[in-house]
């Protein structure tokens, strides 16, 4: 349905006068008048309401991508991919903790190169990672938070069953010595992963408080397509019968002709019929229709 909009002609106390005169021709039709005026009582209440609370302040702002940095572009692109490859690092570094699976155990000089090798990377990129996701966008930074509290949830729990069974763990055999200095750096990589969880969490939230505004905004652009359209759905109601329309039409124009308005008000009068010129005095928003609730 359209939602284009009829601005009526003339000043105020016309555009009334000839209201009242629209609203006594649609009683003529009582059946028209229960269909009609209730609707354009509630259409009114509500284009007040919308009319009453002014458009959000961050219609007018430059959003993140306009204002973003080529370096910032292109940290949003990077990111993802240096805290994956900082999280396998983290996974690979503990896997070589855990106890045997199916009875398969990882020689001990194949374990600690790989250990050695995916510790140092982690505990390299991770903080690379906290910093580039500052600029992270909201849902990746959400994913990136929750893939890491999983990351750091297994690497805790394998320091934990390695301090528990130490050197006793029937998978791969690390010294004593070993075991003390991988716990160091599983604690590195702990804390590193924390620092990251907080940082994507933030982002996330940061995200999520600036994506309101243009929620909101978005909103009353959908609050007004409607009203529009139902205006233009109000403004199109005609009577069921051919008498009742040739009824309605000969108050209408008896009663414009007895106020004769200006020239432009009554022409378009004439052209618009009763029924539309009751809706869009209503829909108007700036016109005091308080008096056409009266007498």
């Amino acid at each position: 349905m359209s939602t284009r909009t009829v601005r009526l002609a003339g000043d105020d106390t016309a555009v009334v006068a000839v209201a009242r005169a629209a609203r006594d021709a649609i009683a003529v039709d009582r059946n028209l008048s229960n269909r009609l005026v209730p609707a354009v009582m509630r259409l009114a209440r509500d284009r007040q309401a919308f009319i009453a609370v002014p458009p959000d302040a961050a219609e007018s702002r430059p959003s993140p991508k306009a204002t973003g940095s080529a370096s910032g572009d292109s940290s949003r692109e990077v990111w993802p991919w240096i805290l994956g490859v900082g999280l396998l690092a983290v996974s690979a570094s503990a896997s070589m903790f855990l106890p045997p699976v199916r009875g398969v155990v990882v020689e001990v000089e194949i374990a600690l190169p790989i250990v050695v090798v995916a510790t140092a990377l982690a505990v390299v990129l991770l903080p690379v990672a906290a910093l580039l996701a500052r600029r992270a966008r909201t849902y990746p930074a959400y994913v990136g938070m929750v893939i890491s509290a999983i990351v750091a949830t297994i690497l805790a729990a394998m320091a934990v069953y390695r301090m528990i069974v130490g050197t006793a763990s029937r998978g791969v055999p690390f010294s004593e010595e070993q075991l003390r200095l991988w716990f160091i750096a599983a604690g590195v990589m702990l804390i590193e992963l924390v620092v990251l969880i907080v940082v994507l969490r933030r982002r996330h939230a940061a995200g999520a408080v600036r994506a309101r505004p243009r929620a909101i905004v978005a909103g009353r652009r959908r609050t007004d397509i409607e009203l529009r359209r139902e205006a233009a759905r109000l403004a199109s109601m005609t009577p069921r019968t051919a008498a009742d329309a040739a009824a309605v039409e000969r108050h209408w124009l008896d009663a414009i002709a007895a106020i004769a308005p200006p020239p432009e008000t009554l022409e378009q009068a004439r052209r618009l019929g009763p029924v539309a010129w009751f809706v869009w005095t209503h829909f108007d928003g700036d016109i005091d229709v308080a008096a056409l609730r009266g007498g």
